[in-house]
C-alpha cells in the first residue's frame, strides 16, 4: 500500500483537520451526545490494542523475503485502514469536546488551560502517522492520553444525569485512571500484588487530585451566557450598565446569566475583590438550569470604595464560572 500511505501522509492531516473543524461549527453536538462520545471513546481504544496485537512485525524490507501470505497480505490492506479509522475515532471525540470545554472556559483566566490542551490533542490526532508513533506505540504516553480524553468525556456524561460538578470530578477522575492504569499496569513488571497496589494508588491519587485541582478546571456543562455590572435590576434584568462608576454611587450590582442543563442544579457562590483583595461578604446561592435565556443571578455592594473591583462566580467546588469587574473613581 506504498501509494495509499503517501496519499494519507500528504493529505490526510490536512483532510481531517478540515472535517474536525467543520464538525465543531456545523454540527455542535450538545451535552446530550457525552454518553456517546464514552461509547466511541472505548471503541477508539479497543481498536487501538487490536491494532497493535495486529501488526505484523517486519524484519527485512525486502520483497523477496516479506511474506506474501494471504494473512500477511490481508494484513498489509488492512492494517493502513484500521489505523485512519482508530485515529478517525479519537478525532471525533476530541473535536466534540472542543466546544463543551472551551464554553465553559473564561478568557484571561487559568480554565483555559485545559481546552487549550484538548484542542493541541484534537491537532495531533489529525496528523494520523505522529499520533501513531508518539502517542498509539508508546503504551504508557498512550494511557496517559486515553484517561485524559476520558476524563473530559466522563464529566459531561455525569451531568447528563443531574450530577453535582464536585462528584462529576471525582467520579470521572477515578474512573478515568482506574481505566488507564488496568491498561498500562500488565506492562509493568511488579509481579500481581504490584500491579493491584499501584492500579490503587494511581486511582486514589487521581481522585484526590482533581477535586483539588477543581480551581482550574471550566465548570462544565455550566456556562456563561452574559454578564455586566450596574446601579440596579429590575424584573431579573440589569439597569444602568455600566464599567466605570463615581465614587458614592449608593449600590452596585454584578448580573450573570448562567446557562445549565434541564434539572440541573448547582451551587454558586460570588466573591468580591478589591484591587486584588478579597472584600466584602461572599454571598452563596444556586443556579438551576433548563431556562433558555439562562439563570439570571446578581449580588451588590452598598457604596463600593474607590478602586479596581472584580467579581468571580464560582461553583462550590471553586471552579470560575463568570468573572466582572469595574472601577469606582
Amino acid at each position: 500500500m506504498p501509494s495509499f500511505e503517501r496519499l494519507n501522509r500528504r493529505y490526510g492531516p490536512w483532510v481531517s483537520l478540515a472535517l474536525g473543524v467543520a464538525a465543531v461549527v456545523y454540527l455542535r453536538r450538545g451535552l446530550g451526545f457525552a454518553p456517546v462520545a464514552v461509547g466511541v471513546l472505548m471503541l477508539a481504544w479497543i481498536g487501538a490494542a487490536a491494532l497493535r496485537r495486529l501488526t505484523p512485525v517486519v524484519v527485512s524490507t525486502d520483497p523477496a523475503e516479506i511474506s506474501i501470505t494471504p494473512v500477511a497480505r490481508w494484513r498489509r490492506l488492512a492494517l493502513p485502514a484500521a489505523g485512519s479509522l482508530v485515529a478517525g475515532l479519537w478525532q471525533n471525540v476530541l473535536f466534540y469536546l472542543l466546544p463543551l470545554w472551551w464554553a465553559s472556559a473564561v478568557p484571561r483566566s487559568w480554565n483555559v488551560v485545559i481546552p487549550a490542551v484538548l484542542a493541541g490533542m484534537a491537532l495531533l490526532s489529525c496528523f494520523e502517522q505522529h499520533w501513531r508513533a508518539w502517542v498509539l506505540e508508546q503504551p504508557i504516553v498512550h494511557a496517559a492520553w486515553s484517561a485524559v480524553v476520558l476524563f473530559a468525556t466522563l464529566v459531561p456524561a455525569a451531568a447528563v444525569v443531574g450530577a453535582p460538578l464536585r462528584i462529576c470530578l471525582a467520579v470521572s477522575a477515578t474512573v478515568a485512571s482506574l481505566v488507564a492504569t488496568v491498561a498500562v499496569a500488565p506492562r509493568i513488571r511488579l509481579g500481581r500484588a504490584g500491579r493491584v497496589l499501584t492500579v490503587l494508588a494511581v486511582t486514589a491519587a487521581a481522585a484526590a487530585l482533581v477535586p483539588w485541582a477543581a480551581p482550574v478546571l471550566p465548570p462544565v456543562p455550566v456556562v456563561r451566557m452574559a454578564s455586566g455590572t450596574g446601579t440596579a435590576v429590575h424584573d431579573r434584568a440589569l439597569v444602568g450598565a455600566a464599567d466605570a462608576f463615581p465614587a458614592g454611587t449608593a449600590r452596585v450590582y454584578v448580573w450573570f446569566a448562567v446557562a445549565a442543563p434541564a434539572r440541573y442544579r448547582q451551587a454558586i457562590r460570588f466573591e468580591w475583590y478589591r484591587d486584588g483583595e478579597p472584600a466584602g461578604r461572599v454571598l452563596e446561592t444556586f443556579v438551576v438550569g433548563g431556562r433558555r435565556e439562562g439563570f439570571r443571578t446578581w449580588s451588590s455592594l452598598a457604596a463600593p470604595a474607590p478602586g479596581r473591583w472584580r467579581v468571580d462566580l464560582r461553583t462550590d467546588s471553586s471552579q470560575l464560572v463568570a468573572r466582572e469587574s469595574f472601577v469606582v473613581q
